[in-house]
């Protein structure tokens, strides 16, 4: 490990470390060619079809499944372990077995799609083996990949599925769940609809991740391998490093970048928390503060326009939206996330005298804006906006963000040999990006299956109809309801996960209440990214506590101090729209002046310092008034800013009485 005085050797480890990764195959020479080989034609391709457009729908998914599942086997062992050479030899011959499954199993869709989509109720017993197939690699991919958690999750969808009819029949207690029960479908009616349609395996969800979620991670990961995360670290370390809590806002905004890039708040965390946590420590912030701003910051990458997380896209498909609409309604609340964090770090950090960035390490601008470093980050970044603005298709739009960004590093040197060093750092990053989609895609094949068969067995219908009967039509007890729901449905499910079956589930309850569907997606959305901070499963303070060396429960207390404007943001958009940038222009100004004002007074009685130490009354004070102000409507903000105004003013006549007792002694 190195040193926590040396930030260098912290990021030259970051650097190191993707090759010893816990679980993963390390080959060498032919199988290190080929395997570089299927994931630089797997990246070649998803940018192919994002110029040219998507193949036919299943023709599509099946290739982009197909490439995801050989490149999981290939990688990833099927134990955590590293096993000797008998047990090593024989783990390596099943997974080339698995591997060629997938190859039959993807390649028979992609080479009879015509008659699949003449045939659609039709099933011979080579189709429900390669569909059986098909859905236990998905599944076994799911559990190399993100744990064993989802997968079984989906196993039990299936079952549930399978064996619902008989829920009435169980003794004693069948009758209290005979609600849950449906008419009941075979294996076999289950296997076509998973295998044999654009449901199950090749559904809409595995459709948004073949084409808009893969592009758009490959555009980050290039980003990445041509230096521009590390041009926005220096421009973070540069902006935000001087002023008071330095260290801890330079981590907010370097995690929150990196963070919508990479789509994950846990591997964003493990990433940028190996520079961001020892940097704070160093600066003598406490382990768990300093994970705890780490954790916070990550699950705020995923909220942040304009290149949100890969949830954000499938709520524009299931919206039937374009993406630019969905990212322009998230502008507001990750503004209000952001500041909040903002000032709560300020208030904690002059609290306990905490310091800013050394000079040592904050690099003048010019250094940073110098062409040959900005260009690769702020043009393709920008184009990426124009090009949705103007109504281009995101795929469309990444295509020529990465075709710009590629051109301009490569020939923004005349030098020859830099050229070609240059052209192979690209393709070392096409085979990087390639691997990490493995990441991704089983995830949402296994999400595609869940949500076709909440909707095959009704049970999402069910659930609808128990919020709102629970509730009572009482709008404040149903979205407390649906926020424990989306809360729980998130524990331990990565967010793209977690937000689809919070979609299906508890925001048409929402829609069925009059709320808006935009407002009501969004709602399970914060709650989904939530429960990576929300005890008792916590991945990403798990991981931020780890790095720290900080106790998990202190550091989630102190993200949950942190974010606490997070939980409560999902309220005020769902009840007043104009944060979602819907209505009218004057409303929307009065509501972001009236909720600023609202996240100044709440960050100040969470952390419990505005001039000096506040003691409970006086917190309880400001986040009362806070409250009142998240209202927006005038009475109530005229109250809660009077409420902050006594605090305040209290503090300043007690500072001078302080200040005159000095002078005097």
């Amino acid at each position: 490990m190195p040193s926590v005085e040396d930030p260098d050797a912290t990021i030259k480890d970051i650097q190191e470390k993707p090759k010893n990764i816990l679980g993963q195959r390390n080959p060498e020479g032919m199988w290190k060619i080929l395997l570089s080989a299927v994931a630089i034609t797997f990246v070649s391709f998803q940018i192919y079809t994002g110029f040219a457009g998507p193949l036919p729908n299943l023709k599509q998914r099946a290739i982009h499944v197909g490439f995801a599942l050989i490149l999981t086997f290939f990688i990833m062992r099927p134990t955590r372990r590293k096993s000797g050479n008998t047990w090593g030899s024989l783990f390596l011959g099943i997974d080339i077995i698995l591997i060629l499954l997938a190859i039959i199993s993807c390649g028979y869709i992609f080479f009879n799609y015509n008659w699949i989509m003449e045939h659609p109720a039709e099933s011979t017993n080579i189709h429900l083996f390669l569909g059986t197939a098909a859905l236990i690699l998905a599944l076994e991919a799911g559990r190399r990949t993100i744990g064993i958690i989802f997968p079984v999750l989906t196993v039990l969808f299936l079952l549930y599925a399978l064996l619902g009819q008989y829920i009435p029949d169980i003794p004693l207690i069948g009758d209290y769940l005979s609600y849950w029960g449906h008419r009941g479908f075979s294996m076999k009616h289950i296997i076509q609809v998973m295998y044999l349609s654009d449901k199950g395996l090749w559904g809409f969800i595995t459709g948004v991740s073949s084409t808009i979620v893969a592009i758009f991670i490959i555009f980050g990961g290039f980003l990445l391998s041509t230096g521009a995360g590390d041009t926005f670290m220096d421009l973070a370390a540069r902006l935000t490093g001087r002023f008071l809590g330095g260290a801890a806002k330079v981590s907010v905004v370097v995690s929150a970048f990196f963070g919508m890039l990479s789509g994950s708040a846990v591997a964003n965390t493990a990433t940028t928390g190996n520079f961001t946590i020892p940097l704070m420590k160093r600066l003598r912030y406490g382990n768990e503060f300093a994970a705890g701003v780490e954790a916070t910051a990550s699950a705020g990458g995923q909220i942040t326009p304009p290149i949100m997380g890969s949830a954000a896209f499938l709520m524009a498909e299931l919206l039937e939206m374009t993406y630019i609409k969905v990212a322009i309604c998230a502008i507001i609340p990750a503004y209000l996330f952001f500041v909040s964090v903002f000032f709560a770090i300020h208030f904690e950090s002059a609290r306990c005298n905490l310091e800013s960035v050394p000079k040592d390490h904050i690099k003048p601008l010019g250094k940073i804006l110098k062409p040959s470093r900005s260009i690769t980050l702020l043009i393709p970044v920008i184009l990426l906006i124009v090009l949705m603005l103007q109504g281009r298709t995101p795929e469309t739009a990444a295509f020529w963000a990465i075709a710009v960004l590629s051109m301009l590093y490569t020939f923004s040197t005349f030098k020859v040999s830099e050229i070609i060093k240059r052209l192979y750092r690209l393709i070392a990053g096409m085979d990087t990006v390639g691997r990490s989609l493995i990441k991704v895609v089983p995830l949402l094949v296994c999400a595609n299956i869940i949500v076709s068969l909440i909707t095959l067995t009704g049970i999402g219908v069910n659930i609808s109809e128990i919020i709102i009967g629970l509730s009572g039509n009482h709008s404040y007890l149903a979205l407390g309801l649906a926020a424990v729901v989306a809360l729980m449905l998130g524990m331990g499910v990565p967010t793209p996960a977690a937000y689809l079956l919070g979609a299906a589930v508890v925001a048409p309850s929402l829609i069925n209440m009059g709320f808006e569907p935009i407002a009501s997606h969004m709602f399970v959305l914060y709650f989904a990214i939530l429960s990576v901070l929300t005890p008792p499963v916590c991945p990403g303070v798990y991981v931020a506590a780890g790095i720290a060396n900080a106790d998990w429960l202190k550091t989630a207390w102190v993200a949950i101090r942190l974010a606490i404007v997070k939980y409560i943001l999902p309220f005020m958009f769902i009840l007043n729209t104009s944060l979602l940038m819907l209505g009218p222009t004057s409303k929307i100004i009065w509501s972001v002046a009236t909720a600023t004002m609202g996240v100044y007074m709440i960050a100040a009685g969470t952390m419990g310092f505005l001039l000096e130490n506040l003691g409970v009354v006086m917190r309880l004070v400001l986040i009362a008034g806070s409250l009142l102000c998240f209202t927006s409507n005038p009475i109530n903000v005229i109250i809660g800013v009077a409420l902050g105004g006594c605090v305040f003013a209290y503090q300043m006549i007690d500072r001078k009485k302080q200040q005159r007792k000095i002078r005097t002694a």
